[in-house]
Parts: structure tokens; C-alpha cells; sequence
């Protein structure tokens, strides 16, 4: 960054509102002062300490550009943004950084425009703007790869494989983690064992939605010794919480609730009221499964009271979702019925399709056990739609496996055989036919 020396002194100068000669003093001409701002010739050490001391400026004004006002200012917004996007809050998030990016340009500091730019693009992952995303990651990751800073290059690296991943092309997400990791190792200094334990973590979460179980298991386990051993609380309950989640969907529900107990109290003690809820809705999925319907009734309670008050509009429809299936299965049917409707109202205006998709066949089940066919047959055909427009194969498998029952059951033979024809296109999609998704 040295290169901006003409302009830092420039800069400085302005600021204090002196002229050149004044700058200059007794040791130096003012045309030496004219020509370095102009870019003509260097500051040498002899003339840099001078100009440092004269103008009171920071000792390392001319390696960064920045007052001590502007430094401490951009360490409070980096702490700030780092706890406002863990903690869900984009929109707040998005003005620190457009904050702290005007300070860093003003000053032409790289380093920190990278940093910010790095944030910035994780902000826009999270609101799904994959694109301006990825370009701001392929720029930060030239420069740090150019400045040979590995350890901002393997966060870079990390956060356009969570890109990747969610756009679901997988080669490149894992050459990704695989690359963070390896950036990581070539620190000289104490590696970042968090980002190593997020990155092993992410691999796990790949093999596992391409339903590679028993390399998930693997992976998710080594990060979970990772993450001890980094005494990093917010990255050990992330690697619990995949780890449940794994657990649950091979059918593991008791050892999945024993993990997701374990990552509740951690993000609860660290303040992250919207992971907490999110696992309180895991939780009462488990107990539905496990036939513990007062207590997945009770759960998601507590989450949609939360949630009501917070604006939390995810969470409240996934509750809604979580405790009407439980309430359907005691036979609160009516409250079932309410509580579908409105989860399905907000997954409507979050454009959230997959669970979307299972709220209809929910409430198409429910209509089945209230012998109102035809209300079910809409549900269940508005959920098949779905499932086919977003291509998810799981999905409609278990669907028309729950409408083939449904039309066995009222004894209708040619519908039953229609949708076998279909269940069985769609079974050759499946890497695991056995899996099925509980609606």
C-alpha cells in the first residue's frame, strides 16, 4: 500500500489545513513536499519520521492511511458487523459496512477495503444475491492470494464455497473448503482451528445432501475434535447442530436430540436468541417423531411466542409447521388445521418452497384423517407441484407414497396405479431410496 504515500500526505495536509511549506518546516523545500504528493519522488524514512512527528500523526499513518480516530472506528464496526450478521441482523449489518467501506476507501487502505468487502459479500450470501457476491469473493481472493495473506484468503476461500453450495454445484464448493483448509495450514503463526472446524463442518454438510451418510459421519465427528480443541463455543455448537441434523435424518432421533441439546445452552449463552429458537423447532420435530407430541407441542409454544414478538416471520412458520403436525397426530385437529394455515400464509411471503411444499401435504394428511378428500387431494397435488418445480426427488418420492396409500385406502385402483407409475420415475432420481421425509 505504499503506494498511496503521495496521497496519504495529501490527505493529512488537507486535513490539518496547512500548506506545503508548512509541512516542509525548516528540514525540507516545499516544491520536495509538492513533488511527493504528486507521486515524482518517495518519502525516505529520514523525511517520513520527520512529517510524522511534525504533524502529529500515528506512527503508522504512512503504512495505513488512517487517523487514530478512523482505526479505532474501523475495529468497533468490524466487531459490530461480525455480531449483527451471526446474529441474523443483515439489514444493520449492511449499513456498518457501507460505513466502514467509505472510511477504508477515503483512505485508500486495501487491507481494510478487502476486509470489508469480504464482509460485505457474506451479507449479500445471506440475502441470496449469489452473484454480486461471488464477484466481490473472486476480487478479495486475487488480492489476499497476491499479498500472500493466507489467513483472509481461507475465510475468502470458505465463503465462496458456501456459494457454491448453495447453488448446489458441489465439485467446486468442496474444492473450496478443501482450499480454505489447506490456505489455513500454511499460516506460520497459530492456525485458525475455527475456520478449519467450519470448513470440515461445511464438507460433512455436503456429503450429507448428496447422501454420502457414512463419509458425513466421518467428517462431521473430526470437525467436532476440531472445534474443542479451538475453544471456539459458537463453531462447536455449529458442528453439533450438523451433527444432529445427520443423525436425524438417518434415524438416529434420540442420539440427534441428545446434540441439539447440547448446542441449545451455547447459543443461548452467546445471545443468539434465532439459532436457539431454530433448534427448539429440530427439537420438536424429534419429539414428533418419537411420539412425545406434548413436548413438541410445549416447544413450539415458547418459539412462536418468541417469534411473534420478535418479527422472527421463519421461525414463527416453522413452528407453526412443527407443533400443528404433533397436534394433528393427538388429534387437535382444528388447532392443527389453524396453525397449518398460517405457517402456510408465511412460507407463502418468504418464498421458503420446500417446506412450503411440506406444509401442503401437512395439511393434506390432516384432511385425509378428517375423511375431507378432497380437500386433501388439493393439498397433496399443490405439494407435488412444488416438489416438481423446485426438483427435489426425496420429496416427491415420500409424497406419492403418502397419495398412494390415500387412494388405496378409499379403494380407487386406477388413481393408485397412476401414481405408481410416478413414484417410480422419480425413485431412479434417488441415490438412497430409503429415505423418506416425514410429513
Amino acid at each position: 500500500m505504499k503506494k498511496y504515500i503521495y496521497y496519504w500526505l495529501k490527505r493529512a495536509r488537507n486535513k490539518l489545513k496547512l500548506k506545503q511549506k508548512e509541512v516542509a518546516g525548516d528540514k525540507f523545500t516545499r516544491s520536495f513536499i509538492s513533488m511527493v504528493e504528486t507521486g515524482e519522488v518517495g518519502l525516505s524514512y529520514e523525511a517520513r519520521d520527520y512529517i510524522t512527528k511534525r504533524l502529529k500523526l500515528p506512527k503508522s499513518y504512512f503504512d495505513t492511511g488512517l487517523f487514530i480516530d478512523e482505526k479505532e472506528r474501523l475495529d468497533e464496526l468490524t466487531y459490530e458487523i461480525d455480531k449483527l450478521t451471526d446474529a441474523f441482523k443483515y439489514d444493520e449489518a449492511l449499513k456498518k459496512v457501507t460505513e466502514a467501506l467509505k472510511i477504508s476507501e477515503e483512505a485508500k487502505n486495501d487491507d481494510y477495503i478487502n476486509l470489508f468487502s469480504l464482509k460485505l459479500a457474506r451479507i449479500l450470501l445471506e440475502k441470496k444475491q449469489f452473484k454480486k457476491a461471488e464477484d466481490i469473493f473472486k476480487k478479495v481472493n486475487r488480492y489476499y492470494s497476491e499479498e500472500k495473506d493466507y489467513k483472509n484468503l481461507a475465510h475468502s476461500m470458505y465463503w465462496l464455497g458456501i456459494i457454491y453450495m448453495e447453488r448446489e454445484i458441489y465439485t467446486d464448493s468442496l474444492f473450496m473448503f478443501n482450499s480454505a483448509i489447506e490456505q489455513n495450514s500454511k499460516l506460520k503463526r497459530k492456525k485458525d482451528l475455527s475456520l478449519k472446524a467450519r470448513a470440515t463442518t461445511k464438507i460433512a454438510q455436503i456429503y450429507r445432501q448428496t447422501q454420502n451418510y457414512k463419509g458425513a459421519k466421518v467428517k462431521i465427528k473430526e470437525a467436532i475434535e476440531i472445534a474443542k480443541s479451538s475453544k471456539d463455543d459458537y463453531i462447536l455448537a455449529m458442528t453439533y447442530w450438523e451433527y444432529s441434523f445427520l443423525l436425524l435424518l438417518v434415524g438416529e432421533y434420540e442420539k440427534s436430540i441428545s446434540y441439539y441439546e447440547k448446542a441449545a445452552p451455547i447459543y443461548k449463552a452467546l445471545g443468539y436468541e434465532r439459532l436457539t429458537l431454530q433448534i427448539n423447532n429440530n427439537l420438536a420435530s424429534l419429539y414428533h417423531y418419537t411420539g412425545s407430541y406434548d413436548k413438541a407441542i410445549d416447544l413450539t409454544k415458547k418459539t412462536i411466542k418468541i417469534s411473534k414478538d420478535k418479527g422472527y416471520d421463519e421461525e414463527l412458520a416453522y413452528a407453526y409447521l412443527k407443533g400443528a403436525k404433533a397436534k394433528r397426530d393427538k388429534n387437535l385437529l382444528n388447532e392443527a388445521e389453524n396453525d397449518l394455515k398460517k405457517s402456510i400464509n408465511l412460507l407463502e411471503k418468504l418464498k421458503d418452497n420446500r417446506i412450503l411444499g411440506e406444509a401442503y401435504m401437512a395439511l393434506g394428511l390432516l384432511y385425509k384423517r378428517k375423511k375431507e378428500n378432497d380437500k386433501a387431494i388439493l393439498n397433496f397435488n399443490k405439494a407435488v407441484d412444488i416438489f416438481k418445480e423446485i426438483d427435489k426427488p426425496a420429496y416427491l418420492h415420500s409424497a406419492y407414497g403418502e397419495i398412494i396409500r390415500f387412494y388405496k385406502n378409499m379403494g380407487n385402483i386406477d388413481k393408485e396405479k397412476e401414481y405408481i407409475k410416478n413414484l417410480v420415475n422419480y425413485a431412479d432420481k434417488l441415490i438412497d431410496k430409503t429415505k423418506k421425509i416425514i410429513f
